[in-house]
């Protein structure tokens, strides 16, 4: 790929290359910086994204989660990933795209140390990781939640930092704050949430920290059996995003084709893997991963559990590129006009009567409340 010959990915690639200078920057006044430094990181996440690397892109939105709420540790990952990253854009700028399997190969060793760094700094969280409560249904939720306790233990800090962040008058404190606000949103979505390891009890030490909403559970209930047939079941949760990897020989191409159709209809896909398969599903239905793009003037977004890749094309095509996704075990090729940053958001129903494009499940809103059609599952 020429990145010349696309001005919008120039423009993205120099993003790309400033964020990271930027986060460089930021490391080293060490943890009087941290703060900065996440803004750069939510920057390059967003970058990333669009460049096709989404694996990176939520391994960095991860970093900038932690350096938001003040994690020490995840300064030495965010040291580590430098080169690699900076390695990765010049890879781009030769046109060197690598598919999801080849970047997952790369980046999940840097997850996983990310996970186990993180979990040194989370001592008054080790309570609440040990816990596995029973789904509370339709009772009310109480003060003993797990997931309420992590809101109050994470939520009091977060919205001290905003407070003070409030003191400055500044585009980069907008910035800041939307950040801090984002990160109580997402830490709001554990209140009510049930383990996965409920699911697949056999498997629960290879299931720590992996939570969804009950009702979603719920939903994803034939996976059960299925489960049943692996040999071995690991997950880890990234971004809102839940990742399972079932090494399962003995599964059918029947059980394949019924296990996508579970997938399909809570916005996630399998693929096969030489190990077996990999399970990609969002951990809530209201707030989650998207990806955001446009298309004929009007914004879209798709469920990060079904992002495959973005495959910029040539400038003569008439659009930017194509959005690969993969619903279940059906793929799907989107030309679109602009692809823009990944971001959570909450999802909300297209009211009755409400006229809506074809494949609209729903509408979801950013940080800003600007309004997208969710294309998702019905």
């Amino acid at each position: 790929m020429s990145t010349n010959r696309f001005d919008h990915l120039s423009l993205v690639m120099a993003d790309a290359e400033r964020s990271l200078e930027g986060l460089k920057h930021s490391l080293q006044g060490g943890s009087d910086d941290m703060m900065q430094g996440a803004l750069h990181c939510r920057d390059l996440s967003g970058a990333l994204s669009i460049l096709g690397l989404d694996t990176a892109a939520g391994l960095v939105d991860d970093v900038a989660r932690q350096m938001t709420l003040g994690q020490p540790s995840v300064i030495d990952v965010a040291y580590g990933l430098l080169p690699i990253i900076g390695q990765a854009i010049k890879d781009i700028q030769l046109g060197q795209v690598p598919n999801a399997e080849v970047q997952l190969k790369v980046w999940e060793p840097w997850m996983a140390r990310l996970q186990v760094l993180v979990t040194r700094d989370s001592t008054s969280l080790s309570n609440f990781e040990a816990v596995m409560p029973k789904a509370v249904g339709a009772q009310l939720v109480g003060a003993a939640d797990p997931g309420f306790k992590a809101l109050r233990l994470k939520g009091l800090n977060l919205i001290q930092n905003a407070r003070i962040v409030n003191q400055r008058d500044d585009e980069r404190t907008v910035r800041q704050m939307d950040a801090l606000l984002s990160e109580l949103q997402d830490w709001s979505l554990r209140v009510g949430q049930v383990p996965l390891a409920q699911m697949f009890p056999l498997s629960a030490h290879e299931l720590v920290d992996i939570w969804l909403d009950a009702s979603l559970l719920d939903r994803v209930d034939p996976l059960r059996d299925f489960g049943a047939k692996a040999e071995s079941i690991k997950a880890q949760s990234r971004s809102l995003t839940i990742y399972m990897d079932w090494v399962a020989p003995s599964l059918t191409h029947e059980d394949y084709v019924q296990i996508g159709e579970c997938l399909k209809k809570v916005a996630g896909h399998i693929k096969r893997t030489p190990e077996g398969f990999r399970l990609v599903f969002p951990s809530s239905l209201t707030r989650m991963r998207m990806m955001p793009f446009m298309h004929k003037n009007q914004r879209y977004v798709a469920a990060a559990g079904q992002f495959v890749q973005f495959q910029p094309d040539s400038e003569d095509a008439g659009f930017s590129g194509t959005l690969m996704l993969r619903a279940g075990i059906d793929n799907q090729n989107l030309q679109v006009d602009r692809m823009l940053p990944a971001e959570n958001m909450n999802v909300f129903e297209v009211p009755e009567g409400i006229q809506r494009p074809e494949g609209v499940s729903a509408v979801a809103l950013d940080g800003t409340g600007e309004i997208y059609y969710f294309l998702g599952p019905p």
